[in-house]
């Protein structure tokens, strides 16, 4: 068994992605099994994608210890790579598979000592994006199952945000207020729901006679 270090390169756009493979012949038709790579070659047709064997090992450890070095979050952050996640997270082709102790050590230990300072500021997944219709169904049924907070829990959470780092007691007064005021309009709007369907049904009842 060898372990590579491969690189799949698209002949149209000469975006790259690099990956590592266990085979018994490192020249194999295998060319990655990334999502995006997989999609580009369904679009371009495999004819337009060559691989180049860059490293060949004679252990798992090494073969991860190199993909580890060379797929890097700023390798990933590049616009001509189809690579979505860094090295050592694993991926399609090592499913069903799992790594011996020691590689699992090696592979955290880098990742630990990984500068991760680029992550911080990214926006959260769901930023800008607005709840489904079901979804904000969801949350108010829950709010409206709660009821409003006792005072007793409204001056946990104030003494807790007034001790947390960059909180102040004013924001942890407009949660409450906030979360109260989400809770009346749930009984508001469900009361002028039910006086809605009564007059309707009054108006049905009356074209009936």
């Amino acid at each position: 068994m060898k372990y590579t270090i491969y690189k799949t390169t698209n002949l149209i756009n000469n975006k790259i992605y690099i990956g590592k493979h266990q085979t018994e012949n490192i020249n194999d038709s295998y060319y990655g099994s990334g999502k995006a790579l997989k999609a580009s070659i369904k679009k371009h047709g495999k004819e337009n994608f060559k691989k180049e064997i860059l490293f060949v090992f004679d252990t798992e450890l090494e073969m991860n210890d190199k993909e580890v070095e060379l797929i890097t979050e700023e390798f990933v952050s590049r616009t001509d790579t189809y690579n979505m996640g860094v090295g050592g997270e694993g991926g399609a082709h090592f499913k069903g598979k799992t790594h011996s102790k020691e590689t699992m050590q090696r592979i955290t230990e880098k990742l630990k000592n990984r500068d991760w300072s680029s992550r911080k500021g990214r926006p959260a997944h769901n930023k800008g994006k607005k709840d489904s219709a079901e979804t904000r169904n969801r949350k108010s049924e829950a709010l409206r199952k709660r009821g409003p907070m006792s005072e007793e829990t409204k001056e946990r959470i104030s003494k807790s945000l007034r001790g947390s780092s960059g909180y102040s007691e004013t924001i942890s007064k407009r949660m409450i207020a906030n979360t109260n005021s989400k809770n009346h309009k749930s009984e508001e709007y469900k009361k002028k729901q039910s006086e809605a369907m009564k007059a309707a049904w009054v108006k049905r009842k009356q074209k009936q006679i």
